[in-house]
């Protein structure tokens, strides 16, 4: 798929985040990829309000949101049987990508974790990854979200999908590179992201 057919123009987004230069930085990348309807909210419980009045087609949270943190919002929304966002792809961002962070944001029912800095080639990525990659939700006790297991079939499964481990990457790696995740995957997500 390329930059030219993945069709952002006519769905909706939501980007919960406390810093008004992020939230821009986020919006722009979006409108420059041709979204249009982008709606921003700077604590939890104005995104968890706006969810419960408005359709969204994908949500972008921060882990660290006042009043309502991301890992309670992402956890409200799922819970909630009246939430028409119930089953929305969620993007958690943060710049705390510690193990236990992404751990959190998992167990909550968040659909990727997406590490800040954002450079757009990655948010381009999930976002196709989110439209070619649907996945099933599970409603169990203590957790509504999207399946958390991967199917690994090395045979099928493209090199830029499969990840590669930690000495992989760093015999890779330019002398004196750190070795950052940029994006954890924890699952991906919704059928109504398909017409992407």
């Amino acid at each position: 798929m390329t930059l030219q057919s993945l069709n952002l123009g006519s769905l909706s987004f939501l980007i919960a985040d406390p810093n008004p230069y992020f939230q821009s930085l986020l919006k722009g990348v979006l409108q420059a990829f041709g979204a249009r309807h982008i709606t921003t909210a700077e604590t939890g419980s104005q995104a968890l309000e706006l969810t419960r009045h408005h359709a969204y087609d994908l949500l972008f949270c921060d882990c660290y949101l006042p009043l309502l943190d991301g890992f309670d919002l992402v956890r409200q929304v799922r819970a909630d049987n009246l939430n028409q966002n119930r089953y929305t792809p969620i993007i958690t961002l943060t710049s705390h990508t510690q193990e236990r962070n992404v751990a959190r944001a998992r167990d909550c029912g968040t659909s990727f974790v997406l590490a800040k800095p954002i450079a757009p080639k990655q948010l381009y990525d999930r976002l196709l990854w989110v439209a070619e990659d649907p996945r099933p939700y599970v409603m169990a006790e203590g957790y509504v979200g999207p399946d958390r297991r991967f199917k690994r079939d090395e045979r099928t499964m493209p090199r830029e999908r499969r990840g590669i481990t930690l000495p992989e990457a760093a015999s890779m790696a330019p002398a004196g590179a750190e070795i950052a995740p940029a994006l954890l995957p924890v699952a991906s997500v919704d059928p109504a992201l398909a017409r992407l």
